[in-house]
């Protein structure tokens, strides 16, 4: 049975949207003690996009830009840029320093660079990018944190809801090609919201990283569920009117899911129009797809000229996955 890729990026870029404060707390915690968060929390992502266009797009990375008050007591403005890093890239330092240098100049403000690799790489691990040259000396110093380094027993006994993201990230490129350990990973890590005392909201978010993390076969779908509704009663011994009820959670992913579709049918019919007639092995393919990569493809494909181009396309987007 093949598995769907994991949605690495667009579960991180969901997290961020959502757990920037538990991120630094567990991951960066001199930078968390930095920040007053009594103080509004300001995404500028809209500045990113500015400074770089490409960014978030296609390119196996995710990046936040946030506006903080300092807590030292002196009204203090601070900027930190986040990057989570899904794959090794040799330029990846390099964009750090780039970005740093670009956002200082922009805002004239103090910048935090910090960076989330989650590849899959042990020896792939940048922290620092400079030059010197006739006595000019450059550099950036970045804290990293490799999610592949991080302590399994730490992050099991944390109720930080990041911590569960990572083990939910962790166990997806633990189970590639194998659905019956990610079923029984998925299953187990479902069970664990509950016994981590999570509330409400947290469960629904982790929920959604959950099934954009620990992708099952569709055949398997009415399974899970039924076994996900019976690990609830079990926990919580509530029921029907529990507030984190897997139909409600079901409910929200079966839009999810017509919006998915949709997008692979409009998809399917620019390729035809651009390419031709397309092959039924590709077809499956785009099945296969996110819909962050079904995003990317439909811009890809207006410089498509063949079906060779596409099926290069596919077979570069799905390794990476």
């Amino acid at each position: 049975m093949e598995l769907p890729p994991a949605d690495f990026d667009g579960a991180w870029k969901y997290a961020l949207d959502h757990y920037v404060a538990p991120l630094l707390e567990l991951l960066f915690p001199l930078v968390w003690r930095t920040v007053d968060w009594q103080q509004p929390v300001i995404f500028r992502d809209t500045e990113l996009h500015q400074i770089d266009p490409d960014v978030n797009r296609g390119k196996h990375r995710i990046d936040k830009l946030v506006q903080v008050q300092a807590h030292d007591g002196t009204p203090r403005t601070i900027f930190i840029h986040l990057e989570v890093q899904s794959q090794r890239d040799p330029s990846f330092a390099e964009r750090m320093f780039c970005y740093h240098a670009q956002i200082f100049v922009r805002e004239r403000r103090p910048v935090i660079s910090l960076a989330v690799l989650s590849d899959d790489q042990p020896g792939w691990h940048p922290r620092s990018f400079g030059y010197a040259e006739a006595g000019c000396v450059v550099r950036l110093d970045f804290p990293t944190v490799k999610l592949l380094e991080l302590d399994v027993a730490m992050l099991e006994a944390s109720d930080n809801p990041i911590a569960m993201v990572i083990l939910i990230h962790r166990d997806a490129q633990a189970t590639r090609g194998q659905p019956e350990e990610r079923l029984r990973r998925k299953l187990a890590r479902f069970r664990a919201f509950f016994r981590n005392g999570y509330a409400a909201t947290d469960m629904r978010r982790l929920y959604r990283v959950l099934d954009q993390l620990l992708r099952l076969d569709p055949s398997m779908h009415t399974t899970v569920r039924a076994t996900m509704r019976l690990i609830e009663q079990e926990e919580t011994q509530m029921d029907d009117t529990f507030v984190t009820s897997i139909e409600e959670l079901a409910f929200a992913e079966g839009i999810e899911q017509g919006r998915h579709q949709t997008l692979q049918e409009v998809v399917l019919r620019q390729l035809i129009r651009r390419c031709g007639p397309v092959p039924e092995s590709v077809q499956h393919q785009l099945l296969t797809l996110s819909p962050e990569q079904l995003l990317e493809l439909s811009e890809t494909l207006l410089d498509f000229t063949s079906m060779d181009e596409l099926q290069a396309w596919l077979a570069r987007t799905c390794a990476s996955a």
